[in-house]
C-alpha cells in the first residue's frame, strides 16, 4: 500500500537517538504539517570506546544532538526535544527499559504541550533495546491520547546472522510505503549528511523508500527471536529482562481508548 500524506497535520516522532529520525523518517517528517521529534536517550552508550575517542561521553552525545539540530533545519518546519525526567536529567543510551515509567511521564508532559495529530515511533524488532523501548512507551501515549499511531523499521538481525535494514520483522500486510521525490531525496541525503560522527553507519541504509504500518496495538509479546537484543551484546543483556520491565509497565494502565484504525486513515 502506497502512503498518503493528504491529512497528516502535527506528527510527534519519538526516536530513541539523534539520526534514527533521518534514517526512518526523513521524507515523512517533510510531508506533515509541524513536527516535534522527541529524543528518548542521550546517545552516548558506555564501553564502546567513545569517551577515548571524543573526550568525554558527554562531548560525545552534544555533538549528536548539535547535529540533529543542523539536520532538522533543513526540513524547516521541524524540530525537536529531549525526554527528561522531572528533574531534568536525560536517560541514558541502553537504560530507557529500566525507567518506562519515569520516561512516559515526560513524554506525557511534552505531548501535552505539543498537540499532535499522530504519534510515530520505532517498531519492536529486537535490533537495539532503545528502539524497542520507545515502541511501548509510543504505543501506551496513542492510547492515552486517542491518537492514531505509525512504526517505522530500522534493523535487526535475521536467524542466519545477517542484518536486515529497513524492512518490517514478521508480517508486513498492511505495510505503508512511502516514495520519496527527487527533492525529499535531495533534503533527506542532506539531512543524513549532517550526522558526522555516524557517517560510518547512516551511509548503509537506503534513503528510499520509507515504510511505515500502523503501531502495534497488543501486548508486549516474547519475541521468537533469539540473541536479543544484538545491539546490546556487550551488555549482555537478555530478552526476559526487556520483557519483565516492558510487562510491569504495561500492567501499570488500563485501557481507556479504542485503538485507532491508521491503516484507515494513510494507507491505500
Amino acid at each position: 500500500m502506497n502512503l498518503s500524506t493528504d491529512n497528516l497535520g502535527r506528527l510527534l516522532l519519538l526516536a530513541a537517538h539523534p539520526d534514527d529520525e533521518t534514517i526512518g523518517c526523513g521524507g515523512l517528517l517533510q510531508r506533515c504539517a509541524g513536527a516535534l521529534v522527541v529524543f528518548a536517550v542521550d546517545g552516548a552508550p558506555p564501553h564502546y570506546g567513545f569517551e577515548k575517542k571524543f573526550g568525554s561521553l558527554r562531548n560525545y552525545s552534544e555533538l549528536r544532538f548539535q547535529e540533529a539540530s543542523r539536520a532538522l533545519a533543513r526540513v524547516g518546519h521541524a524540530s525537536f526535544r529531549r525526554l527528561q525526567r522531572e528533574d531534568g536529567r536525560f536517560f541514558l543510551d541502553q537504560h530507557l527499559f529500566l525507567e518506562l515509567r519515569e520516561g512516559f511521564a515526560g513524554l506525557k508532559r511534552i505531548t501535552s504541550d505539543f498537540c499532535p495529530d499522530v504519534v510515530v515511533s520505532h517498531a519492536l524488532e529486537g535490533g537495539h533495546i532503545d528502539h524497542d523501548a520507545c515502541h511501548v512507551l509510543a504505543r501506551r501515549l496513542a492510547d492515552e491520547f486517542g491518537l492514531p499511531g505509525l512504526e517505522f523499521p530500522l534493523y535487526w538481525r535475521s536467524d542466519d546472522g545477517k542484518d536486515v535494514l529497513r524492512q518490517f520483522r514478521g508480517h508486513a500486510d498492511q505495510e505503508c510505503v512511502l516514495q520519496l521525490s527527487h527533492q525529499e531525496l535531495l533534503v533527506k541525503q542532506q539531512m543524513t549528511e549532517q550526522y558526522q560522527t555516524q557517517q560510518g553507519l547512516t551511509q548503509v541504509f537506503p534513503l528510499d523508500p520509507e515504510r511505515f504500518r500502523p503501531m502495534a496495538r497488543a501486548g508486549v509479546e516474547k519475541p521468537r527471536w533469539s540473541g536479543y537484543p544484538f545491539e546490546n551484546r556487550r551488555r549482555f543483556l537478555k530478552t526476559e529482562a526487556f520483557l519483565r520491565k516492558a510487562s510491569e509497565f504495561e500492567e501499570t494502565f488500563a485501557r481507556q481508548y479504542e485503538p485507532q484504525n491508521a491503516s484507515r486513515i494513510w494507507c491505500k
